[in-house]
């Protein structure tokens, strides 16, 4: 066998290790308001890391923050719009002074601050968009990774959407293309980096039973004329709960998915997989 060609461990590991102990994760994005990156941070510290968290929302983060106390010493929590370069210099400067190293980064902000027609999109409104979805990923992506190279290891998990794979409608141009923005700067920085260690890969949400969806379950017109659409393109036929995203970066997280880099890990109830004029219903 040509040595360039040898896996790192010489034979396959006897037992993949789907457990974090000892890990130092950071979770932006984890406030208690937010869902997904609430949920994540909990979950990450569940498996045996010890879980950073930043966030834009000071209520959610110090919620998030006293619910990872249960877990070990108070967690590093740090208030941070990560569009802003020096906010997220600030956080990863934090982590350096305070937890001396990094193993995890999971990305899970966005901005999504109107949902209007294409036409009628304000440009303030697409850089904000811009700036949050894909440049704060990047900003993020960047400072772990200059951590992550000396070490020779580490994992990002990028959060994506199914907005990313396909058009959604609705509004939601420029969330979608911000999204597949994100895949692909995953799969560009999977390549990169793989022969240093790191791999970078992303999970593909589907409409998820966050508060703010909760928030628009109680208008009457989402309600009956928005959800049923949803669901109808849901074959398990169910919103998705932040919870079923734990188990997925769990994995990528860990030494079990040593080989898994650059795979966008759809997490949608079937979502991308079913065809557009397809349906998991019979006609009568």
């Amino acid at each position: 066998m040509n040595p360039s060609t040898i896996p790192p461990h010489h034979s396959p590991p006897t037992s993949p290790r789907f457990d974090l102990d000892g890990r130092i994760a950071l979770v932006t994005g984890a406030g208690a308001n937010g869902g997904i990156g609430h949920a994540l941070a909990l979950g990450l510290a569940r498996a045996g890391a010890r879980v950073a968290i930043a966030d834009i929302d000071a209520d959610g983060l110090a919620q998030t923050a006293r619910e990872l106390a249960d877990f070990g010493p108070a967690p590093f929590a740090r208030l941070a719009d990560i569009a802003i370069a020096d906010e997220v210099e600030a956080v990863f400067a934090g982590i350096d002074r305070e937890l001396g190293r990094l193993d995890i980064l999971v990305n899970v902000p966005f901005a999504f601050p109107s949902r209007v027609r294409p036409h009628e999109l304000a440009a303030a409104d697409w850089d904000r968009m811009l700036a949050v979805n894909l440049t704060g990923y990047f900003l993020c992506c960047q400072a772990a990774l200059r951590r992550m190279l000396p070490a020779g290891q580490g994992s990002i998990i990028n959060i994506g959407s199914n907005a990313g794979e396909s058009a959604l409608g609705r509004g939601a141009l420029p969330y979608g293309c911000t999204k597949a923005a994100v895949h692909q700067m995953t799969r560009e920085l999977a390549v990169e980096y793989a022969g240093a260690g790191i791999r970078v890969n992303a999970i593909l949400p589907a409409q998820t039973l966050t508060p703010g969806l909760r928030a628009h379950l109680e208008t009457p017109r989402f309600r009956d004329h928005v959800l049923p659409r949803i669901l109808a393109g849901l074959p398990q036929g169910w919103l998705l709960d932040p919870e079923d995203y734990v188990g997925p970066a769990v994995f990528l997280a860990s030494d079990a998915a040593r080989a898994v880099n650059g795979v966008l890990l759809p997490v949608d109830g079937g979502n991308l997989a079913m065809n557009a004029g397809g349906s998991h219903t019979w006609p009568a």
